[in-house]
């Protein structure tokens, strides 16, 4: 053994199977029996093992009081002849210098994982940083949206109430204009055209047989009258002003049976007192008056139902007939004979903030709905 090996050796012990110390540098526990360490286990199965700073078993509380820093090695020890294991050598070394370069590889290690700790919280907190100024900008500027499309949408609700006030002036302003020109044409026209006709009929009264002349011109008088009454009776409206809504359907579902044989069923539900405009009672007069025309037109056989629903916030009100149906894109043409057809009527709704919806298919009738949202509504 060189003499730097043997400064750095402490002591040894030489164990045989089964934990018995053959022989050691303490003579005081040769052929004394441990419990097996799992390093000397290990030995015992062909490994060189070690540990360092672990002196808590009771053989080695000599080495233990020394108070220093010993590295504990075991290493097999096999028959030359066969390669048996018959012993295994235990050594304890002084290990000053390994305890200090395991403390500074301690500290180096505790340095790098808090100096990677502190970069990565660095990091992470700029990315946060970064982040939460990105959110607090993004969410400034969707307020500044939000806004200005709260402040649109008043804007646009409010130039809607005009748009739909404007309509229904608009509207009544018309419906008023047609009302005296139908009045006109009946007081005036009709009456003079009467006249005549009476005239004409007195002045070949002593006669045993009319002129054909004056028969043809008899004839042609009674046919514009025809017309001209016809032509007074579509543009007059009834006077609904001071009409409840069920009155303002009774009446129009009347002055339709006055010149149609076709004669609806009619239901009324909620609360029918309902106040409306004058402009919301024209369009429920008109609507029906052309819905029941049409139904008395394309399906006179079939059964005709009219519903009209009263709500807190809207007025429905439903025709439906039983008759042939139709395309409802043939319906987005004007009439040619003074209606107003399904497209006249459509706009008619819509200006005033209502909705109109059609629907029929060949051979399978025709429902035919106008939803008013009256601005003021109240009940009695």
């Amino acid at each position: 053994m060189t003499q730097p090996l043997r400064d750095r050796i402490v002591s040894f012990k030489f164990w045989k199977q089964g934990g018995v110390i053959a022989h050691a540098s303490d003579p005081t526990i040769i052929g004394r029996r441990f419990d097996p360490t799992d390093d000397l286990s290990r030995a015992w199965s062909g490994e060189i093992s070690g540990s360092f700073e672990d002196l808590d078993h009771a053989e080695s509380a000599a080495e233990a009081a020394l108070g220093i820093p010993l590295l504990e090695v075991y290493s097999p020890i096999r028959e030359l002849w066969s390669g048996d294991i018959i012993a295994v050598a235990e050594f304890y070394e002084k290990a000053e210098q390994l305890e200090v370069d395991m403390a500074r590889a301690r500290r180096t290690s505790w340095l790098v994982v808090g100096s990677a700790f502190a970069a990565s919280t660095i990091v992470l907190f700029s990315i946060v940083a970064i982040g939460d100024n990105t959110i607090r900008r993004q969410g400034r500027l969707l307020e500044r949206r939000l806004k200005e499309s709260e402040q649109m949408a008043e804007q646009n609700a409010r130039l809607r109430s005009r748009v739909v006030e404007a309509s229904e002036r608009y509207a009544t302003q018309t419906d008023r204009f047609l009302k005296k020109l139908g009045s006109e044409l009946h007081d005036g026209p009709a009456q003079y055209l009467s006249l005549a006709a009476l005239r004409l009929e007195a002045a070949f009264s002593d006669r045993p047989e009319k002129p054909a002349e004056a028969e043809e011109i008899q004839q042609s008088l009674q046919k514009s009258l025809a017309e001209i009454r016809a032509l007074s009776r579509g543009l007059s409206a009834p006077d609904i002003d001071n009409l409840a809504l069920i009155d303002v359907v009774k009446r129009a579902i009347e002055d339709h049976s006055e010149h149609s044989p076709l004669r609806p069923h009619v239901s009324l539900q909620g609360s029918q007192t309902i106040e409306l405009s004058v402009s919301d009672k024209l369009c429920v007069f008109r609507f029906l008056q052309e819905t029941l025309s049409n139904a008395a037109r394309y399906a006179p056989n079939s059964r005709c139902t009219v519903i009209c629903e009263a709500h807190n916030d809207r007025v429905v009100i439903h025709v439906n007939d039983e008759g042939p149906g139709f395309d409802p894109s043939d319906g987005k043409v004007l009439r040619d004979d003074g209606g107003q057809g399904l497209l006249g009527l459509r706009d008619r709704v819509e200006s005033i903030g209502g909705r109109f919806e059609v629907r029929s298919s060949p051979g399978k009738g025709t429902s035919v709905t106008m939803t008013l949202f009256p601005r003021k509504m109240s009940t009695s």
